[in-house]
């Protein structure tokens, strides 16, 4: 027999992942608008942040949600050389499976530590200068699977070194489209890796 697979654990999605200017939680998806609060509706909600220390400040860049068909659109545009890369960092420096195993062992299911250290490097998210948050969800639910994670300014920037010109062509694009605000927020996007 094979192994038993077991329920998807989950809990109402944190305020800390609600949206920065409503304090609601992120109701569309950013690229097809489709409405995701709805049980079945599966997506992912991306949420960068950037602190600083003295004195301590922590600012959302970026945040947005994306319903699984738009993700997989947005998956297919980038090139098939960087979502190999990126597929076989992932499998050399983190952990997944093991580390979601071991989280979901804990007594009580919180986001928090999900999301303390960085998937990669095993830092503390609160020694980086910015850090991105990747979660899982469905309808008004935070999902537990190889997600939530965070990954720190450090991972980013080895990520965003593997990708090939075309797929940094296409971030460039969805940056330059999805993201506006004032010039310094654009230059931070210029050199962030969109994880989804």
């Amino acid at each position: 027999m094979g192994k038993e697979h077991k329920p998807v654990q989950y809990i109402r999605i944190p305020k800390s992942l609600y949206s920065t200017d409503t304090g609601k939680p992120i109701d569309k998806c950013l690229m097809c608008e489709k409405y995701l609060l709805v049980d079945g509706t599966p997506y992912m909600i991306e949420k960068a942040v950037r602190q600083i220390r003295d004195p301590k400040v922590t600012e959302v860049i970026f945040e947005y949600a994306m319903c699984m068909d738009c993700m997989v659109k947005m998956n297919n545009a980038l090139s098939v050389e960087s979502r190999q890369r990126i597929n076989n960092y992932f499998e050399t420096h983190a952990d997944m499976a093991g580390r979601s195993e071991a989280l979901l062992q804990r007594k009580r299911l919180t986001l928090k530590p999900w999301i303390n250290t960085c998937l990669i490097k095993g830092t503390p998210i609160s020694e980086s200068s910015e850090y991105q948050i990747v979660c899982q969800c469905d309808g008004k639910n935070l999902l537990f699977t190889y997600m939530p994670f965070a990954l720190s300014f450090e991972a980013m920037d080895e990520i965003t070194g593997l990708l090939s010109a075309k797929t940094l062509g296409e971030i460039d694009d969805f940056t330059g489209k999805y993201f506006t605000g004032p010039p310094e927020v654009s230059e931070i996007l210029k050199r962030r890796v969109i994880v989804l």
